[in-house]
């Protein structure tokens, strides 16, 4: 019972300072493509893509 309680606690201590796991995780493939752009073609077109990345991350609320 110890070990379920230290767990849960410890899960919930993650996710409270962590944020939106949700906006992350869907923002995550758009950032990466960002900075792979950033490498390949000119830094204006890296940069808006990883903007647009943090963008979703900021707009989805859960």
């Amino acid at each position: 019972m110890k070990f379920i309680l230290k767990t849960f606690l410890l899960l919930f201590i993650a996710f409270a300072f962590q944020g939106c796991i949700v906006g992350t995780a869907v923002s995550f493939p758009i950032k990466i493509t960002g900075k792979v752009l950033n490498v390949v073609t000119p830094d204006v077109v890296g940069d808006t893509v990883s903007f647009t990345g943090e963008v979703v991350d900021a707009a989805i609320p859960f």
